[in-house]
């Protein structure tokens, strides 16, 4: 656990000196950089044990090692941009490090362009690394790069540029064919939250419930690997972290009633609406019983709204003493969570790093 900790830390010293001492637009690039480079660092030079999917993707970076392979892949399963990944990597080095090092950078550029717009600073930067799924990608590298990608998407669809936002979902389509599911997400909350759209995505989520099976199958039609998505198991599938999407939902939308002068805007309704469909997938997980390591991926594209709702939230108590209450049982919590979750799921502790970085003693 210790050296995501460490990065942890440094990557929010960095930023929280860039801001804490108002550097300018110049000096606060450069901070964002170096916060990056120790984020980086450890979701690139991992070992190939760290990670229950790193395994796989390593063999087919060692296979996809010449142009006829990587077409032959793409055929075969789509998603060109991260086989083409692969494919380049081999120019810089034939250590598998390189395909994580290419999507770190990507993951990592998203998320601070994201956090730079929203402007929420420190706070949303640890929300991002200790709820958030900044270090999904140790294990679901594909579908890392394409949610981080939609959270750029979110972006313009606040700022009403639907041209962007397709050629978004295309981007992340190229990584990964899940983000197809937020195509008409924009056209639903391109206009004003109101009620009726609510009510509207919960009857879309009863109908999901009732033909569940039948949507998997349609899926498991275009990608037979979707057929996973709907296997069932004894106990409820992620219940931990489901039942934690959905108490910060319920925290949110407090908020969103108690301090309605500070948030009741478009930016926080969209916001609140794409998280509140990510409770519903929580949800649907807990109620099916469905395996959380297939449906229940499905949820980040949306949960991952906490990165900038909850500084919202927060910043929206105008009581200093209240505020510095509620950020230290926030930071508390979600270093609790953090270390839960990262102990216990996905194969990401011990961490330890690529050979080709270790220091070898040669006396």
């Amino acid at each position: 656990m210790l050296p995501y900790f460490i990065a942890n830390i440094i990557s929010l010293s960095f930023i929280y000196i860039g801001y804490r001492f108002k550097f300018n637009r110049i000096a606060l690039t450069s901070i964002f950089v170096l916060s990056a480079i120790p984020l980086i660092i450890i979701s690139s030079f991992k070992y190939i044990k760290v990670g229950t999917d790193t395994e796989s993707y390593v063999h087919y970076f060692d296979k996809l090692n010449n142009l006829s392979a990587t077409l032959s892949m793409i055929d075969k399963q789509g998603e060109a941009g991260f086989w083409y990944l692969n494919y380049l990597g081999h120019f810089i080095s034939h250590d598998y490090f390189i395909i994580f090092l290419f999507s770190s950078l990507i993951i990592t550029a998203c998320y601070f362009y994201c956090i730079k717009v929203f402007n929420l600073k420190t706070l949303s930067l640890f929300t991002l690394l200790f709820i958030g799924p900044y270090y999904f990608q140790l294990n679901g590298t594909r579908q890392a790069i394409t949610i981080a990608i939609f959270a750029i998407s979110v972006i313009f669809i606040i700022k009403k540029q639907p041209v962007r936002y397709i050629t978004s979902i295309f981007i992340g389509f190229l990584f990964h064919k899940s983000i197809i599911i937020c195509l008409p997400l924009y056209f639903i909350f391109k206009g004003e939250i109101k009620p009726r759209k609510i009510a509207v995505i919960i009857f879309i989520f009863l109908i999901v419930v009732v033909f569940f099976q039948s949507f998997i199958n349609l899926a498991s039609s275009v990608d037979d690997r979707y057929s996973s998505y709907g296997d069932q198991q004894d106990s409820h599938g992620g219940l931990v972290v489901s039942t934690f999407n959905i108490s910060l939902f319920c925290w949110f939308f407090l908020c969103r009633v108690v301090n309605i002068k500070a948030l009741a805007n478009r930016t926080f309704d969209i916001l609140l609406s794409l998280y509140f469909l990510g409770t519903l997938v929580s949800l649907l997980s807990i109620l099916l019983k469905i395996d959380p390591s297939g449906f229940l991926r499905m949820s980040i594209y949306f949960i991952q709204m906490s990165i900038f709702l909850l500084p919202m939230t927060i910043l929206s108590f105008r009581d200093d003493n209240t505020r510095y209450i509620i950020i230290f049982s926030t930071v508390v919590l979600m270093t609790f969570y953090f270390y839960l979750t990262t102990k216990t799921f996905s194969n990401l502790t011990p961490y330890k790093f690529n050979p080709i970085v270790e220091i070898h003693d040669k006396s």
